[in-house]
């Protein structure tokens, strides 16, 4: 019994006191090799590491991260109103990392924990503005690493206030946490904030309660696959006010190909017929996989090289007529405004048959679809319409729509070129033909 207790002991404390010192030699040969290979991946920043000591419990590093003349340097000029050569921020990035299987170093500091794993750092910000100031960005991103390899990180951003050249940024409190997944490439994130407003002289836009939650993993394709879930309890531009508002959308790879749904529930600014509430569900199925993936790869590179909207289009065009060509399915269940005189209901299905890639012309998608919609309108909500805007009323005249009961209804069928409204015929124009 006494030998199994000084055996577990030399265990305890090889793991205490030994293992913090390899894994502090397996940080300084990855810590700044996975930064760089970070920068590889965004061509928009430079990072360079300024200064690494490497002790036996502890690690600890400084980056330099430098925007190059790109888009992120635009936006930032642009944000703040400023020339095409203005000079950029600089970010640095302290790091320190408590390592061993039980990172007893970590006691020391708040959000420390003795819970097993490779490691455990803290990491904080500071923007070198181009006038020679320096800001601390506030929070801190606390990281840890399973025995796993699995990374959790969360940055709690305490709330505050920041003016610049006009623009006053104002923010909650809030917390970003993420964890990735090294075995499969499996990200969970969260995101929330109290509250968020920018704004100047001309305009002013606030949000309060924002969430955002998801799960993505990239497919062997290139495109990613799960979901992800947008909250906003109130959203403000102006004297426009939007909310609660909420999206949903997800991208999974199913026996037919990959499909792609999506719902959304707002409501907009009141207008004269009251306060709208939209909720759009959406899904399109059978997206060809590999031709999915040419897209998305596709999309990187015009973004990257196209310094135009017709440059992106064009390099985009042949890989969307790819996508096209071996067809898919839309279906939109679900496409209601709800006002206080009713909702305001419509629905679609709609199927795109495949056609030869190699002869694709954009006019014979009309001849390769079929399509069926309907409305549905209460006779309160159509009398408003109606008062507002008379010449709706031509609608009904012409058969568009139909009464039945209380309720105007419009229901229309689309084969091949040819479509019928209530059962009539109705011409519809091809383009080239």
């Amino acid at each position: 019994m006494k030998k199994g207790i000084v055996f577990l002991l030399i265990v305890l404390a090889l793991i205490v006191l030994i293992s913090p010192g390899l894994i502090g030699q397996f940080a300084e040969r990855n810590m700044d090799r996975g930064i760089r290979e970070g920068a590889v991946e965004n061509e928009e920043v430079i990072v360079s590491a300024q200064a690494f000591e490497r002790g036996w419990f502890t690690t600890e590093g400084q980056h330099r991260i430098e925007f190059k003349d790109g888009s992120l340097a635009q936006t930032y000029r642009d944000f703040f109103a400023l020339g095409e050569d203005a000079p950029l921020p600089v970010v640095i990035v302290d790091t320190r990392i408590d390592h061993g299987l039980i990172p007893i170093a970590s006691m020391g500091r708040d959000d420390g924990s003795l819970f097993p794993g490779l490691g455990d750092a803290i990491s904080t910000l500071t923007v070198e503005l181009p006038d020679g100031r320096t800001l601390a960005v506030p929070g801190a991103i606390n990281s840890s690493i399973g025995l796993s390899g699995a990374l959790f990180s969360e940055y709690t951003l305490p709330a505050g206030e920041y003016s610049e050249s006009g623009t006053t940024l104002d923010w909650g409190a809030g917390r970003i946490e993420l964890e990735a997944h090294p075995s499969d490439g499996r990200i969970e994130f969260a995101i929330e904030a109290q509250s968020f407003g920018v704004g100047d002289d001309a305009a002013t836009v606030r949000a309060d309660d924002v969430r955002i939650h998801g799960e993505q993993q990239p497919s062997r394709r290139g495109y990613p696959l799960g979901d992800a879930r947008l909250h906003i309890d109130s959203l403000s531009v102006n004297d426009m006010h939007f909310g609660p508002l909420g999206l949903f959308g997800s991208v999974q790879e199913e026996s037919d190909g990959v499909t792609i749904r999506n719902h959304t529930d707002i409501f907009f600014p009141a207008v004269q017929f009251g306060k709208p509430h939209t909720i759009i569900e959406l899904e399109v199925t059978g997206i060809e996989p590999d031709a999915l993936g040419a897209l998305a790869r596709q999309y990187q590179l015009a973004l990257d090289q196209a310094d135009d909207p017709e440059r992106f289009f064009g390099m985009m065009e042949p890989q969307a007529q790819a996508l096209l060509a071996h067809g898919l399915e839309l279906s939109i269940p679900r496409f209601d405004i709800e006002l206080p005189d009713g909702t305001l209901e419509s629905k679609l299905d709609l199927t795109l048959a495949s056609t030869d890639a190699s002869e694709f012309i954009w006019s014979n998608l009309m001849l390769a679809t079929t399509a069926d919609a309907s409305v549905r309108i209460p006779e309160a909500l159509m009398d408003q319409i109606l008062a507002i805007n008379p010449e709706a009323g031509a609608a009904i005249g012409m058969g568009l729509l139909k009464k039945d009961g209380d309720v105007y209804f419009s229901d229309i069928e689309y084969s091949k070129g040819v479509a019928t409204v209530n059962g009539a015929p109705l011409a519809v124009p091809i383009p080239g033909r």
